[in-house]
């Protein structure tokens, strides 16, 4: 293939970032698409880990408090969004039964409870 049907074939534009890079467009979406499928595995196993320590966290204590739980679904909704599920689930699951801590509030936290409180209301709507 000569230059001037590699010009017809992609353009001006393609040409000029095959002359500057090295590769075409499509190599580039191709490199970027394996870097977010790395990005989005590195992101559910944190997520993972987070459910797991929280979660036992909770449950070996057998309470959990509403800015935890409020916390934690946060959490298991970002896991689940990104395929995540099975032992999570479970552990989430078993979260959601434990009994609500009774405690009182760091002032400080007091707006934060406050939400908490009206996401929990939400859901047991």
């Amino acid at each position: 293939m000569t230059i001037k049907e590699l010009f017809d074939e992609i353009g001006w534009a393609g040409a000029l970032i095959v002359g500057l890079t090295g590769t075409t467009i499509f190599g580039w979406i191709k490199i970027w698409s394996s870097q977010f499928k790395m990005l989005k595995h590195a992101s559910l196993a944190t997520l993972h880990s987070q459910l797991y320590d929280k979660g036992g966290l909770y449950i070996k204590r057998g309470s959990v408090t509403l800015s935890e739980l409020d916390d934690l679904e946060y959490t298991w909704d970002a896991y689940r969004g990104f395929g995540g599920n099975g032992t999570g689930e479970k552990i989430y699951q078993k979260v959601r039964e434990l009994p609500i801590a009774d405690y009182e509030t760091n002032k400080d936290w007091r707006e934060v409870e406050n939400i908490a409180a009206e996401h929990e209301a939400k859901r047991n709507a």
